[in-house]
């Protein structure tokens, strides 16, 4: 790649294709949006119970935590195209292998803590701190259109499969979703996705300060845990998280416990996809252009009025406004999460940044599935898991009002300084 390449150039924007493909056929995409598909068929054949199969999701945040500052780390100092084409590799072979499963569940919860080391070389992560070495002014467009072109896969794969499952079974989903991976993914990696070169990089902005005070972004990992604004936005992640990852998880369950068929709960499963993609396309445009601090505060109404209406609401009407407000208002947040690191943190840090906040993400979506599927199993319904999810997000807006817009009082300076542009 050529060193006279500029940022927010065509070529960033060539780039930016490739790592929306491989996101929309990454583990996020294809495991994430058919696992409620996947759960009731699991549970007939294997004989595991709805609290088994999402302690899953569970058992990957007590390891995913561990693993993700050194994650950070390593794309902070490696070279990322390579670790992209591997984590498209490794994880086609994680995601196929769950088609072999047999009866014990912990064999499940095996290949469960595999995939979470196989999907982070191509994960959303590295793909985001690719993409900040490419743009500058249109970081919150690329970020936006990134999420919002992953939740194409949102709206694809269910659809996907249910025929598979219904021509075959949930094992043969589950190949067909590893093949999807390796081939698609894979093109996209080896011939769309590039690195800019270190002598003709030009890094993003500094955090913003405000005028006359001296301020500037931790580096280390203890000057992280000392960070009155890296723990706000932490809590913020994790309650968002928490809130919306067991309604997530469940909604396809939920909807199906209602009455309604596979076809009617697979369509539910897409109109949250649907709304993701308009959801991060529009909040890729506010981001360039509204304090990402009041959108992090608006993001979390919508969503809140969703769980009410699941709460309160029935029939398929209120399945499908419901699905809609969660897919674009849940996926506005994942590039807001991802701009607001950049924000307050150094580029030169901003992989150890991001992935520390991940653990704060981990530890509300991971909990909240299996916390949902045991209060269903003990009281035979989601009323009591759906006010637990109406409460962090009200515990989530009062963090995102504590957010600040700009970084005050004195706190260390990056090791190294990202240059002004």
């Amino acid at each position: 790649m050529s060193p006279a390449a500029a940022v927010d150039s065509p070529a960033s924007w060539r780039v930016l294709a490739g790592c929306c493909i491989v996101a929309i056929f990454g583990v996020t995409s294809l495991y994430g949006s058919t696992f409620g598909l996947m759960m009731l068929p699991m549970q007939k054949e294997l004989g595991w119970s709805r609290g088994d199969i999402t302690f899953s999701l569970t058992l990957m945040t007590i390891v995913g935590p561990a693993i993700l500052p050194l994650v950070g780390w390593v794309i902070d100092n490696v070279r990322l195209r390579p670790l992209i084409l591997w984590g498209v590799v490794l994880q086609s072979a994680s995601l196929a292998s769950f088609g072999f499963m047999q009866g014990s569940v912990w064999v499940y919860y095996g290949l469960s803590l595999v995939m979470i080391f196989t999907a982070s070389g191509a994960s959303i992560l590295t793909l985001s701190k690719l993409l900040q070495t490419w743009f500058d002014k249109s970081f919150g467009r690329a970020l936006g259109l990134l999420f919002a072109l992953l939740t194409i896969g949102a709206i694809v794969h269910p659809q996907i499969a249910r025929l598979v499952m219904a021509h075959a079974s949930w094992r043969e989903a589950f190949m067909v979703m590893g093949l999807l991976s390796l081939i698609c993914g894979g093109l996209a990696a080896w011939l769309l996705v590039h690195e800019r070169r270190p002598d003709g990089a030009v890094a993003p902005p500094p955090p913003a300060a405000r005028p006359g005070v001296e301020s500037g972004p931790p580096v280390t990992m203890r000057a992280f845990l000392g960070d009155r604004v890296w723990w706000t936005l932490a809590a913020w992640n994790m309650l968002f998280g928490f809130a919306v990852a067991g309604i997530m998880v469940h909604f396809a369950a939920m909807m199906q416990d209602r009455g309604m068929s596979l076809a009617q709960a697979a369509t539910a499963m897409s109109v949250i996809g649907a709304g993701g993609f308009v959801g991060n396309l529009a909040a890729g445009w506010l981001i360039d252009h509204v304090p990402a601090v009041r959108l992090a505060r608006l993001f979390v109404l919508a969503p809140l009025a969703a769980t009410a209406m699941l709460l309160f609401g029935s029939g398929l009407g209120v399945a499908v406004a419901a699905a809609a407000l969660l897919g674009a208002f849940n996926a506005g947040d994942h590039s807001l999460s991802v701009f607001l690191a950049r924000r307050y943190f150094s580029s030169a840090t901003f992989g150890r940044a991001s992935a520390t906040q991940q653990i704060a993400v981990a530890c509300g979506s991971g909990t909240a599935p299996w916390l949902m599927g045991v209060v269903h199993d003990r009281t035979g319904s989601y009323d009591v898991a759906l006010m637990v999810s109406m409460g962090a997000f009200v515990l989530a807006m009062i963090a995102a009002w504590l957010l600040p817009e700009f970084r005050d009082g004195p706190v260390n300076k990056p090791a190294l300084a990202p240059a002004s542009t």
